[in-house]
Formats: structure tokens, C-alpha cells, sequence
């Protein structure tokens, strides 16, 4: 598993690439499979950024017996 600063730098890494080169984002490119880490550390990690933040226009949801919960 990696480390929370590994992921976000990642993660913060690929946005300000695709800003300052014009390129559109690919969430795929963002999934927590290629970052080689849990969905939940994905989660985890995403809803920080944005909290604190770093990135903006994510709608996070959770699923608890098929009822979605929107958290921002």
C-alpha cells in the first residue's frame, strides 16, 4: 500500500499536468487500481484533497444499502 503523501502527490501531479499542458482530464488515469492502492484509501484521499482544498468539483457518495448520501 502506499503512503498517503505518494498518493496525493500522485494525484495532485497528474491534475497540474493536464492544466498546464491543456490536456482534458481522464478519470480513468485517477482510479485507485492504477495508483495501487484500496478504493477506500481512494476515497479517503480524494475527499482530503478537496476538504483542504486542493481540488474542487468532486461530489463524493456513499452507499449504505443502496442509498446514496451526498457529501459536498
Amino acid at each position: 500500500m502506499s503512503s498517503h503523501a505518494k498518493v496525493t502527490t500522485k494525484i495532485l501531479k497528474y491534475l497540474n499536468d493536464c492544466y498546464e499542458n491543456g490536456l482534458e482530464l481522464d478519470i480513468e488515469s485517477l482510479n485507485a487500481n492504477r495508483l495501487d492502492i484500496s478504493d477506500r484509501q481512494y476515497y479517503q484521499t480524494l475527499n482530503m484533497l478537496s476538504d483542504d482544498g486542493y481540488i474542487k468539483g468532486i461530489e463524493f457518495l456513499d452507499v449504505i444499502a443502496n442509498h446514496p448520501i451526498t457529501l459536498s
